[in-house]
């Protein structure tokens, strides 16, 4: 529960401008508890970024099952969009981006293995290599300050899962 409440939190802070600093103490600040708690929850303050960028792309990926995994990924980028200067700060103020690459990374690989398991087989390694050109590709278009064309970022991002369904039906040949 947490999580959610950093969320919130994090969003009012990290939302209107860029934001060079923002520490475990000023977090613990704004959300108005000591900073035992925090660190009871989370390492440092990059890990509380990884938890709610992992909750929100689960929520994102796996809340509506009748979409299309485009429209959701399409979803996403708006939403990435729309907020763009809380996701920019948030990748230039974490610490560990390796970390950051790897939590995300697996929570796209996940979301895409759900959404292709009922389809028939596919290989969990070819999930693993999109869920690392998706990452970048978004990586780097929230790097650019959005400023790429989204349908070009979600036309990128649907070549890739394009490719991936074609493959599912090759295997089941």
């Amino acid at each position: 529960m947490i999580t959610i409440k950093a969320e919130h939190i994090l969003q009012n802070k990290l939302s209107n401008n860029i934001v060079h600093r923002y520490t475990v103490i000023s977090f613990c600040a704004d959300a108005n508890i000591n900073r035992g708690v925090f660190y009871h929850y989370y390492r440092n303050i990059s890990d509380l970024f990884i938890s709610v960028l992992s909750l929100q792309i689960r929520r994102a990926l796996r809340s509506v099952s009748n979409e299309t995994i485009e429209k959701l990924f399409y979803q996403i980028l708006i939403k990435i969009r729309d907020n763009k200067l809380f996701y920019l700060n948030m990748l230039m103020i974490t610490k560990e981006p390796r970390e950051f690459y790897s939590t995300l990374r697996k929570e796209i690989a996940h979301a895409i293995e759900l959404y292709m398991r009922p389809r028939g087989s596919f290989s969990v390694r070819q999930v693993e290599v999109i869920s690392n050109g998706i990452y970048a590709i978004i990586f780097n278009w929230i790097l650019n300050d959005c400023k790429p064309d989204i349908r070009d970022v979600y036309q990128s991002i649907n070549l890739l899962l394009e490719h991936l369904e074609s493959n599912t039906k090759t295997l089941k040949k």
